[in-house]
């Protein structure tokens, strides 16, 4: 018999669906905390796909199912924040044992300076403890984080190549339009960050410091557009939790589809500027992820440590006994 499992969307406004691998019998919950008292939404009845009304609109929700021999955990991948594209939760994903990881701890982003209004109290809904910005010095200053009341904010650059150059979209294209000589590729820019990242890095390095503790989460991981030092920061979490290597490229893939509609929305900006085709590949290369951009990373640490075991190890002093601890803490 298939293991129950299954996915969780917002379909619009306060319309939510979940579809299982299988029909059920059972009862619906939800509960505002991953561990919170259970309250009842609706009975299933050999359903495998359905719809209801979000019962907790304004704050962050988990969703139960509970079947006679079986249970599901669900959450929306995607926190729905109106002005945010790339907020989601690293939640949910089955790990090599078979345990998941637990929703509601480890959230990634792009940056916060879109914060406010409703979003940021919702945002204040996600018990989040410690911010992680990845940015350097200079998008600091273009674009600063709104401070949260309860949040520690931690800002370390993680690709210590940009730190003398910017791959901010605006100050980019404007250099690419007046046709700045000096304007590097870039996808040669991220090729190299990538290949940089994994080792001896202070950023990663205070992230795994923080979550040692679990007192310390939820925490946060962002950078500009939450997909490149975020995206690592994120895998490298999976990987240390035991999420098998494909999965992990899928989660970090995943920023196509959520930046879809908002990179189409830059390229329109600029299309009307720009008619040579080789522009527009490079306007194109900061704005997605490609999977030969992690392979870098991931590649970088087989080829220098030989495992993941290794590399948290020598990188991190995560032993065999504190892994298993963080494992026992985080996963379900």
């Amino acid at each position: 018999m298939r293991s129950l499992n299954g996915n969780l969307i917002r379909i619009s406004g306060e319309l939510l669906k979940i579809t299982l691998n299988k029909e059920v019998t059972g009862t619906l919950y939800y509960s505002e905390k991953f561990n919170g008292e259970l309250k009842f939404i609706k009975h299933i009845e050999k359903e495998n796909e359905f719809e209801f009304k979000d019962p907790e609109p304004k704050n962050r929700t988990f969703y139960f199912i509970k079947c006679e021999n079986e249970e599901l955990i669900l959450a929306e991948r995607l926190v729905p924040l109106k002005r945010f594209c790339n907020f989601r939760d690293l939640g949910g994903y089955e790990t090599k044992d078979g345990r998941k990881v637990k929703w509601g701890l480890f959230y990634r982003s792009e940056a916060l300076n879109k914060l406010k209004g409703e979003d940021l109290e919702y945002f204040k809904t996600l018990g989040i403890k410690y911010i992680f910005d990845y940015r350097s010095l200079e998008e600091v200053k273009l674009s600063p984080d709104r401070n949260v009341e309860g949040t520690k904010n931690i800002n370390i650059s993680a690709m210590r190549n940009l730190d003398n150059q910017n791959l901010n979209m605006e100050s980019y294209l404007k250099g690419i339009l007046s046709k700045d000589s000096n304007q590097e590729l870039p996808e040669k820019i991220l090729m190299d960050g990538y290949s940089e990242m994994p080792l001896n890095n202070l950023a990663f390095k205070e992230l795994v410091n923080i979550i040692e503790n679990p007192k310390n989460l939820a925490v946060l991981q962002h950078c500009t557009s939450g997909k490149d030092r975020t995206g690592l920061g994120s895998a490298l979490i999976l990987l240390l939790l035991g999420v098998p290597e494909e999965k992990v490229i899928e989660d970090y893939m995943l920023s196509n589809e959520y930046r879809k509609g908002e990179n189409h929305r830059i390229l329109q900006i600029y299309e009307k500027h720009v008619s040579n085709e080789t522009i527009k590949e490079l306007i194109e290369g900061i704005l997605g992820v490609k999977k030969k951009f992690i392979e870098l990373s991931l590649n970088k640490i087989k080829d220098t440590y030989g495992s993941y075991e290794t590399y948290f190890l020598k990188e991190y002093g995560l032993t065999k006994e504190k892994i298993e601890f963080l494992r026992n803490e985080y996963l379900y």
